[in-house]
């Protein structure tokens, strides 16, 4: 996935510098660019502007295997270890506890 199409969502809301911090961009690169990658780009996207609740639910709703592999795609692609530290937080106490 290029650089344009992984920020066709919610990351437009981040400067530029913010998103080289935040994503490994040789992960973002390995993406296809399909409707399942996109969708979970665009989960990621809302997470990441505070918007946690939308995003959970639509994923609660995924079969296990599928959920798994959300996180681990943003596994994939977050670099920065403060935004990772948050997310998998949230994911913990979402989904695991």
């Amino acid at each position: 996935m290029n650089h344009k199409e992984f920020t066709a969502n919610h990351l437009i809301n981040f400067s530029e510098e913010q998103l080289e911090e935040m994503f490994d961009w040789d992960e973002v690169k390995k993406l296809p660019n399909d409707n399942v990658e996109r969708q979970r780009v665009e989960w990621l996207s809302q997470f990441l502007i505070g918007n946690v609740s939308e995003p959970f639910e639509d994923i609660k709703k995924l079969d296990k295997a599928e959920r798994r592999k959300v996180f681990e795609t943003w596994i994939d692609l977050i670099q920065d270890i403060d935004t990772a530290r948050g997310l998998f937080k949230s994911v913990l106490v979402e989904f695991i506890m």
